[in-house]
């Protein structure tokens, strides 16, 4: 196991592939920090970390990924993270993870902040209201149908069918009380500025 070679000192006592065995996990034994990908297969990882984070206010969170960190950095705060960490370099990886494990959050990446466990568990955990309400994978489908992408192409654009692009709109203009598509752009893109 590469977490094992790169970083023998560290107890790992479990991996998953998936975000739901990963929650599964959870319920069972609680970790003192847990590693992130971004880049998870049919829940995002911000998907993975908001639902951690909602109900779990012990576990330091540390996002990674292979990609630049900024492309992800604002995501990972927002949903929860204590910290985000390039797969790159895992010596790095291992500082961050000691940091977050003894309660500190990683350093700052560009102007977005991480929080500790306890002030980002308030953060997340409240109810949102609006377009803050939706989740990673909703967020970025509206922002694609801002751009003007119809559900084909979003759903080319993302590896998913048709059905799952239009069920997350539905989704979303459930959550947010939009009409229709057009208003929730309109609801979406308000955010934006505000």
């Amino acid at each position: 196991m590469f977490m094992n070679s790169q970083m023998p000192e560290l107890d790992i006592i479990w991996t998953s592939r998936t975000g739901e065995e990963a929650l599964r996990h959870i319920d069972a034994d609680n970790p003192d920090v847990m590693l992130v990908d971004m880049s998870l297969g049919e829940m995002s990882g911000t998907d993975l970390i908001t639902r951690i984070r909602q109900h779990n206010r012990t576990i330091g969170i540390v996002a990674m990924t292979a990609f630049p960190l900024e492309r992800y950095a604002d995501y990972a705060a927002k949903a929860g993270a204590q910290a985000m960490v390039s797969k790159r370099f895992p010596k790095h990886m291992l500082e961050v993870i000691k940091t977050v494990g003894s309660g500190g959050v990683g350093e700052p990446i560009g102007a977005i902040h991480f929080l500790p466990v306890t002030q980002a568990f308030a953060m997340v955990s409240k109810p949102l209201k609006g377009t803050k309400s939706l989740s990673a994978t909703e967020r970025k489908i509206v922002d694609l149908c801002s751009q003007g992408f119809t559900s084909g192409e979003i759903a080319q654009q993302m590896g998913k069918a048709v059905p799952t692009v239009n069920t997350h709109l539905q989704r979303a203009m459930e959550k947010t009380g939009a009409r229709n598509r057009t208003q929730l752009v309109a609801m979406y893109l308000q955010s934006q500025i505000y």
